[in-house]
Parts: structure tokens; C-alpha cells; sequence
């Protein structure tokens, strides 16, 4: 399935902190990584002390109307505290708004009365006004959740495994200060109890989502919101020697895991299933068109074409005096190491009669080769092709 309408925000925690959605990417903070086993690939993990991720602050980051959804899961129930931070408090996606107590731009957390844990969303007004839905769902260690916080334009909403869960009543605006958007942490020593666990697949949108749109999440499970593969850049056109080498690559986005084929003039090049190409020791039979074609959970996709040029060598030709006799002087440049044929023909007639001179090997990318037969001639034309070739 295509992700949901209004996303602005997907960070799947593959290895980063990067958005796929949009631009917003963050940086893993303290012992925060990304490389977890997750829901989807892989996820976030946090230890509670000194791992979060933060996101700087962006304006599509404070929507007027929301959903922030994740999975997420408790390694443990409690973590430490800082400055006033209730026990059982842990951070999931906290925006921070412009007050400095009832500072809850948006929260999607977990809180405790009692002996019961349970998720909490809550969002607060530029007076402090605030309201918070408690799920009625309680949580654990050790499983996996999906819950969602949605902010409409009177009402929130909390929903937990893909099951409408609670909902009360808002009348005020959305209030953001600049802070940054932070994953695990509210990022404030003065109020903060950090996240310990995992946290994959977070995502927000700017808008509140239907039932049916978290249920189908929910539904989809290690699937994940369908990411469409996509070629965010293709391979660039190359010119290279005769001989040489040539690697293309080709930016690339999709749900994990990915597939990769690379075709030439449409047809696909055997072994080639890596998301680079590099190719050794060009023959002119490899001159073509190149494409990436990928393969993902989410749909296929393929690169624009790149052209791959080739030529044999470079040459120029000059007349020089050797001792007491004008030859013709040739500057060949190429491919160290490589072997060069040169060839001579008295016309460019429709089909030239080209024989073969000498082979050369060069010893540096370029070197200039003296002809050493007499200039008899009134004309002599030459030309350097892929060695070794027949000597007369």
C-alpha cells in the first residue's frame, strides 16, 4: 500500500536517522543507534540515559493538525529522571511549544498511575492550557505497539494496535516554539525521562488520519507503509578508454529489502545485482545505454539511462626531425600497461587498405611513437586500434 496522505515526516530508522519523506533528517544523539531488529527493518534503539535522536526545527515539523504514529517498544518500564519528570514517564516523540512548563507542543509518550502503565498523547496551548488522552490499553516490556496520537481541528485521538483507543475534546490552537523535534527524549534536563527500548517506523503527518488509514498500518505490519522504490539520482554519463575501468551508481529509495539488476541496452548484465556497477578492462562492445533497475516490497523502479562511451586512444600526429630526417610523430594517450596496434594506410579511400605498423605497449598514460619508415609517401594516414595485431 502507498503511504497515507499528508506525510511529512518518515524516519524508518534503517541504519540513521534520515527522513524519507521529506528533508528533515536527524542525527543519532549519546548511545542512540540505528540498527536494532525493528518491526520494518531495522529500528531505533534507546538505553534510557543518554540515547535520543534529534531533528532541528522546521516549519513542516509544527502542523496545525497532526498524526504522529509509531512502533515502539519498552526494554524497560522505567528509566532515570531528570529535574521534575513523574516515575514511569518515557519520551516516544515529543515537540517542544514556546512555554517552559506545560511545554508539550505535541507528546506521544508513556506515563504511570499507580502500578498501570499506559501510552499518553497530549498537546498544551500558548497559555498552558493543557489535555492528554490516557489510553486505556496498558503497556509491557517486551512486545511491540503501534500507537498513534492524532490532533484534529476540536479533538485528539489515541489509537493503539491499529485500535481506536480513546478521544476528548480541544479548542485551542496548536502552540510550537523553535525547539527541535526529538525521538526518546523531551531534550530537556529539566524535565525528561528517556526512552528505553526500541522505536521504529515514526512518522508525521499534517493532518489527522482515519481509523481505517492506522489500521491499515497496523495491518501491514513488517510491510511497512509501502515506501515507493524510487531513483532519487541516476548515473551519470561516462567517457572512458579502451582497456579502462568505469563504476556507475545511482541514488536509490525503497522499502528494505532492495533488488538490483543493471541493464545494458535493455537487457540485463549477468552478475550485475549490486546497487553500484563497476566495470574492468572496457571493450567497445560494452559502449551502450546503462539503467539500475530496482526491486523493492513497494513496487519496481528504474534509473534514467546513462551513456557509457568509449574510445580506443587519444592521438595527434606532428611532423619532428630525428637525426637528419623528418618522420611523423605520434601522441598517443591511454591506458598505462595497455597494448595499442598502429596502422597506416597511403588513402582514405571508402575501404582503406590499413597494415598493420607496430604494436605498442605504453608505459605511461602517454607517450609519443616515431615512425621510423622513410616519408616516401606523398601521403600516409594512421590510425590506433585495440592491440596486439598482426605484423606483416
Amino acid at each position: 500500500m502507498p503511504p497515507p496522505a499528508g506525510l511529512v515526516g518518515w524516519w524508518p530508522g534503517q541504519g540513521n536517522a534520515d527522513d524519507v519523506a521529506g528533508t528533515n533528517n536527524g542525527t543519532l544523539q549519546g548511545s542512540a543507534t540505528a540498527t536494532a531488529a525493528g518491526v520494518v527493518g531495522s529500528a531505533f534503539s534507546f538505553d534510557g540515559t543518554t540515547g535520543y535522536v534529534q531533528i532541528p526545527d522546521s516549519p513542516v515539523l509544527r502542523p496545525t493538525n497532526l498524526t504522529v504514529e509509531a512502533w515502539v517498544r519498552f526494554d524497560s518500564l522505567d528509566s532515570p529522571g531528570l529535574g521534575g519528570a513523574f516515575p514511569g514517564e518515557q519520551y516516544i516523540v515529543f515537540k517542544q511549544n514556546s512555554r517552559t512548563n506545560h511545554f508539550e507542543g505535541y507528546f506521544l509518550g508513556k506515563g504511570r498511575i499507580g502500578a498501570r502503565d499506559f501510552f499518553v498523547f497530549a498537546v498544551s496551548s500558548a497559555s498552558g492550557q493543557p489535555v492528554e488522552l490516557d489510553s486505556v490499553v496498558t503497556v509491557t516490556t517486551n512486545l511491540w505497539y503501534h500507537v498513534a496520537g492524532m490532533r484534529g481541528s476540536n479533538f485528539l485521538q489515541l489509537y493503539v494496535n491499529g485500535q481506536f483507543d480513546s478521544q476528548t475534546n480541544v479548542s485551542f490552537p496548536q502552540d510550537y516554539g523553535t525547539n527541535a523535534l526529538y525521538f526518546g527524549s523531551s531534550g530537556e534536563a529539566y524535565w525528561d525521562r528517556k526512552l528505553k527500548g526500541a522505536l521504529d517506523e515514526v512518522s508525521l503527518y499534517n493532518r489527522a488520519l482515519s481509523s481505517n488509514e492506522v489500521a491499515a498500518i497496523y495491518a501491514a505490519g513488517s510491510q511497512g507503509k509501502c515506501q515507493a522504490s524510487s531513483v532519487l539520482v541516476g548515473p551519470p554519463a561516462q567517457l572512458r578508454y579502451w582497456g579502462s575501468s568505469a563504476t556507475f551508481t545511482s541514488g536509490i529509495s525503497g522499502v528494505l529489502p532492495l533488488s538490483y539488476q543493471w541493464q545494458q541496452d535493455g537487457l540485463s548484465v549477468a552478475g550485475a545485482t549490486n546497487s553500484s556497477l563497476t566495470l574492468t578492462n572496457l571493450q567497445l562492445t560494452e559502449a551502450g545505454s546503462y539503467a539500475l533497475w530496482i526491486t523493492s516490497a513497494s513496487g519496481n523502479a528504474t534509473s534514467p539511462p546513462a551513456f557509457l562511451s568509449l574510445k580506443v586512444a587519444d592521438v595527434s600526429i606532428a611532423l619532428s626531425v630525428v637525426g637528419e630526417q623528418t618522420v611523423a610523430a605520434l601522441t598517443i594517450g591511454g591506458v598505462a600497461n595497455q597494448t595499442y596496434g598502429i596502422q597506416q594506410a597511403p588513402e582514405l579511400s571508402p575501404a582503406p587498405s590499413w597494415v598493420g605498423l607496430t604494436n605498442l605497449t605504453l608505459s605511461v598514460p602517454t607517450v609519443v611513437w616515431f615512425d621510423p619508415t622513410p616519408p616516401t609517401l606523398p601521403w600516409r594516414f594512421y590510425r590506433v586500434v585495440p592491440g596486439p595485431i598482426p605484423i606483416p
